[in-house]
């Protein structure tokens, strides 16, 4: 029996140090992945604050080094951070594209090799393998959308019509033609809707940017005197913000003041994009969205020919349809062309029901 331990007693030893190391290189693992995990969540949070690469990277490698793998502090090179963009594929997953633009994500490689600034991870037992050491290495990737998004909503003079029970215009002899909207109407089922939207945005972990543009059509020489009338066919009521209680103050003017006209859905469009483009406000790593909303078929300008414009910069356009009035066909065509989705709907609930669908499309993150 002594013959027989002795004998074994190295293999034993042997396993136990086998045993040992590989609950440690498990154990480093986890901690460089952890590790992996945060620097790169903090590289694309910097990222999204800032539209800055470098700031993300440099974000990324200081959280790094504030974590331990394997007793030392992981220090990372920046070459080990990459900035791209990721992108869903058609199984759900995300695919990450070093240098893609715009940039909305950070991958973080985070090696423990003899190539990397940390070195590799000594073993306790390994000698007696013939392997002192090992090499791990994990990857992480962060990404997240910002949508800078731009409502463009119809205010010709049919959104004062009442919500239900009512077709066709509203004439000058109607007593509502020179006043604001009232509590029934199309536009305060509008305001509502889109408060709605902006409770869903700011209750998300998002950073979203919203501005706020208007269209009815430009009132001039012998329509210039009608209550309402305005020179210009579009506004721009709100610009890009992240604070989105300026959508509701302006939202709140419109419902207050006089406004009439017909339905020029290209320059309510193009009044968007300038407001998406606007060099001041505009983030190079936010996903632009346009929400485009009509009671009505438009009678001035073409609002394919704007959607053509728009999709070509890179904006996704969504579209509504508000009352059976509303030409479905020709704003299922525009979102086809902006590569988006087109709702309808007929009554107040429903309008809710879509603007939360919108926000909730708005408020997504990705991994």
């Amino acid at each position: 029996m002594l013959m027989l331990i002795a004998l074994l007693l190295p293999v034993v030893l042997l396993f136990v140090g086998f045993s040992v190391d590989l609950a440690y290189m498990q154990t480093t693992r986890l901690e460089l992945r952890a590790a992996a995990d945060v620097a790169a969540r903090a590289g694309a949070t910097a990222l999204s604050q800032t539209d800055n690469s470098t700031f993300a990277v440099r974000t990324a490698k200081q959280i790094a080094r504030q974590n331990f793998v394997a007793g030392d502090r992981l220090l990372l090179r920046d070459s080990d951070i990459e900035v791209g963009r990721s992108t869903v594929q058609a199984d759900g997953k995300w695919a990450f594209t070093p240098g893609g633009s715009p940039p909305n994500a950070v991958r973080v490689t985070a090696p423990r090799t003899a190539a990397s600034r940390g070195g590799t991870v000594p073993l306790f037992f390994g000698s007696l393998i013939g392997r002192a050491d090992f090499d791990p290495v994990q990857a992480a990737t962060a990404s997240f959308i910002n949508y800078d998004i731009c409502l463009v909503l119809d205010r010709s003079t049919s959104m004062k019509l009442n919500v239900t029970g009512e077709s066709g215009g509203m004439y000058t002899n109607d007593p509502r033609f020179c006043a604001p909207a009232t509590a029934t109407s199309r536009w305060m089922a509008l305001d509502e809707a889109v408060q709605v939207f902006l409770d869903e945005l700011n209750n998300s972990v998002a950073d979203e940017q919203v501005a706020l543009a208007t269209y009815s059509s430009a009132l001039t020489g012998r329509y210039a005197s009608l209550c309402g009338a305005s020179g210009n066919a579009s506004s721009l009521d709100a610009d890009l913000h992240t604070d989105l209680s300026r959508i509701s103050s302006a939202m709140n003017t419109l419902s207050t003041t006089v406004w009439n006209g017909n339905t020029f859905i290209e320059s309510g469009m193009l009044q968007g994009l300038a407001a998406l483009q606007d060099a001041r406000y505009a983030r190079n790593t936010a996903t632009k969205v346009m929400i485009v909303l009509t009671d009505g078929n438009e009678n001035v300008g073409s609002a394919v020919a704007a959607a053509n414009t728009i999709s070509a910069a890179g904006v996704v356009i969504h579209t509504i349809t508000f009352s059976d009035e509303a030409n479905q066909a020709l704003m299922q065509s525009v979102a086809s062309i902006g590569n988006g989705q087109h709702y309808h709907a007929n009554t107040a609930a429903q309008l809710r029901n879509v603007f939360k669908e919108l926000a909730a499309v708005a408020t997504g993150l990705t991994q």
